[in-house]
């Protein structure tokens, strides 16, 4: 008996068993599709990857397929390709009509402009365009349907953002936020349709929603004063993020050409043509820049390009090809061009380089004629008046010379008074002057264009005066 009592109290010290025992306690499996909405309502590009990348691995096709899709539109936005996302979709898509309906709705939002050779955007818009009752009726059926309500709701902001249906657009944003609201994915998606403000608070929230600074920096670009500097910080931070984007590098480059910072500019623009080598847009800002930087024979080269490409932006390319080539005193091409440009569009730049072609080709009639239309045309073109009183001097028409000079003075005179009132604007205050300070320099320089050709025709006024021997006209 004693032996069995020691026996038991061993049994007890080495099982722990004379106390109470603790039942062993399972932690519940996670459900792997909560992690995959987390991910979705979070809404940044990498987000939406990692979230098609889980669901395809739990096996949950439903989500998964809306990942996809959610990748083609946000590519499409951002000028990425986007058709590797769209087949994904479709080997995910579950069965039944309505998720068929899902992939039509996103092949029907058209890219960004910007995103790919305009000519195969033209294609594919005939392609999945659909008229405006295809249009409506897909966004009554977005109002239930299969999926999430959240995945429908994106859909129907993405239909409603579009041209044909524009009066229905603010309606469709307020639904989409009244039960979304609070969700980086639809703030990003209502504020790049329309309200900027959203995309703020989206990046708050989501600090890898970079996609947002671009849309954010198109903004900046739509101010009464457009803040430049900004807007290329912005765009600079979503080019690191997505290299790929045609969109993201002709923007960048479209600011840089607009404030005449033309070295960068091309940087810009052959980014985006080493990505689509037809890119339209890039092209001719290719064209543009080189030109002003003068290096003309790279300049032929994007115009040549882009006018072998064919129909867009055919004036602007055999513009800038003959102002080359006149500047290499190529006068032939360049009178061959210059006719093909006013063909098609007889702007006063066109007519303008033409005159001064017809004058190194001693047409000079013809040239005056030139140098008057830009004029009829464009009564600023304080260049133009200026050749033409150059060309009315050497026929020695004395009196209508005088006058188109005294035009010239006049003109260039109210240049440098509208460029300086422009200034005084945009350094109203110190802040103002340091945003803008690139922008205060291009008006210095065109001021000082201005004050150069007022002084040559201030200085011809006086040699014809002379000639005429008056002291007035």
């Amino acid at each position: 008996m004693r032996v069995f009592a020691v026996l038991l109290a061993a049994a007890c010290v080495l099982l722990s068993a004379c106390g109470a025992r603790q039942p062993i306690t399972v932690a519940p499996a996670r459900d792997p599709r909560a992690d995959i909405d987390a991910l979705v309502r979070q809404g940044c590009y990498t987000c939406l990857e990692e979230a098609l990348a889980g669901a395809s691995a739990a096996g949950l096709h439903d989500a998964a397929f809306e990942a996809a899709l959610l990748l083609a539109l946000r590519s499409k936005e951002l000028g990425l390709p986007y058709e590797a996302w769209v087949a994904r979709a479709r080997d995910l898509r579950p069965a039944g009509a309505d998720w068929r309906e899902y992939l039509d709705v996103v092949l029907s939002v058209p890219p960004d402009p910007l995103s790919a050779d305009r000519d195969e955007l033209l294609k594919d818009a005939a392609a999945y365009r659909k008229p405006r009752e295809t249009l409506e009726r897909w966004r009554q059926g977005l109002a239930g349907g299969p999926g999430s309500s959240l995945f429908r709701a994106y859909l129907d902001v993405s239909l409603a953002c579009g041209p044909l249906l524009f009066n229905q657009r603010d309606a469709a944003m307020d639904a989409a936020l009244q039960s979304f609201g609070d969700l980086p994915l639809m703030q990003y998606r209502v504020g790049a349709c329309g309200r900027p403000m959203l995309l703020a608070q989206a990046l708050e929230q989501e600090p890898a929603l970079v996609e947002a600074h671009f849309e954010l920096g198109r903004a900046e670009l739509q101010r009464e004063r457009a803040d430049y500097d900004e807007a290329l910080r912005r765009f600079h931070l979503v080019r690191a993020a997505f290299p790929g984007s045609t969109t993201i590098a002709a923007a960048i480059g479209m600011v840089h050409q607009q404030r005449e910072e033309w070295d960068e500019a091309v940087e810009a623009y052959e980014a985006a043509t080493m990505l689509v080598p037809s890119h339209r847009e890039a092209l001719l800002g290719l064209a543009i820049s080189f030109s002003h930087l003068s290096q003309h024979h790279d300049a032929i080269a994007a115009a040549t390009t882009l006018i072998d490409l064919g129909f867009w932006y055919a004036a602007d390319a055999h513009y800038w090809r003959s102002w080359n080539e006149y500047r290499l005193d190529d006068l032939p091409s360049a009178r061959r061009d210059i006719d093909v440009a006013k063909g098609l569009d007889a702007s006063p730049p066109a007519l303008l380089l033409s005159g001064l072609v017809a004058w190194r080709e001693r047409r000079i009639e013809f040239a005056e004629a030139e140098f008057q239309a830009a004029l009829d045309r464009d009564f600023g073109l304080c260049d133009a008046a200026t050749f033409l009183g150059g060309v009315r001097a050497e026929r020695r028409r004395w009196l209508d010379s005088l006058a188109a000079f005294q035009h010239a003075e006049q003109c260039s005179e109210l240049a440098v008074a509208t460029h300086r009132k422009a200034i005084a604007e945009l350094t109203a205050t110190d802040k103002s002057a340091r945003s803008q300070a690139r922008r205060i320099a291009s008006h210095e320089r065109a001021i000082a264009d201005a004050g150069r050709r007022r002084a040559e025709a201030a200085r011809n006024i006086t040699a014809i005066q002379r000639q005429l021997g008056t002291t007035g006209p």
